[in-house]
């Protein structure tokens, strides 16, 4: 349940266009390896690394500071971190992609869980009805021993 709501709230996300010079700080962003790169950063990263996906901690016309998040392979695994700042050098990437929420996406997917929750709870008898027994008797005991 928990991974089917991570993926669906990564459908709320929307990738701009890969742009090139500084990335703009506390954004999260993809920034995108060349060979260069996957081959210099291969010890911090992992091998044949696509992409890192980050927050931008600091940026300049030389290298990008990123407290990583996720890094993808270019066999389309990828791997989660928990925020360690790599230094990305400029020279070794071909561009970043800022990701944005996107706010008719989000809306659209709280509306449906909310009409999801609310239609399972109309659906259920989860909520009882505290009626007695027609016949005027008392309901029998639900504990047992």
């Amino acid at each position: 349940m928990l991974t089917a709501w991570s993926l669906l709230l990564q459908g709320c996300y929307q990738s701009l266009p890969t742009q090139q010079g500084p990335a703009p700080v506390a954004t999260k962003v993809w920034v995108f390896l060349n060979d260069q790169g996957r081959a210099a950063l291969s010890d911090r990263l992992g091998i044949a690394v696509d992409r890192v996906e980050g927050t931008v901690a600091a940026a300049d016309d030389s290298v990008y500071v990123l407290h990583v998040s996720r890094v993808y392979q270019l066999s389309g695994l990828s791997n989660g971190w928990t925020g360690e700042a790599v230094r990305v050098p400029r020279v070794f990437t071909t561009g970043f992609q800022v990701r944005q929420l996107d706010r008719f996406r989000t809306t659209m997917l709280a509306g449906g869980a909310a009409v999801a929750v609310i239609a399972f709870v109309l659906t259920r008898s989860l909520t009882g009805t505290g009626t007695m027994p027609s016949d005027g008797t008392s309901a029998p005991s639900q504990h047992s021993r």
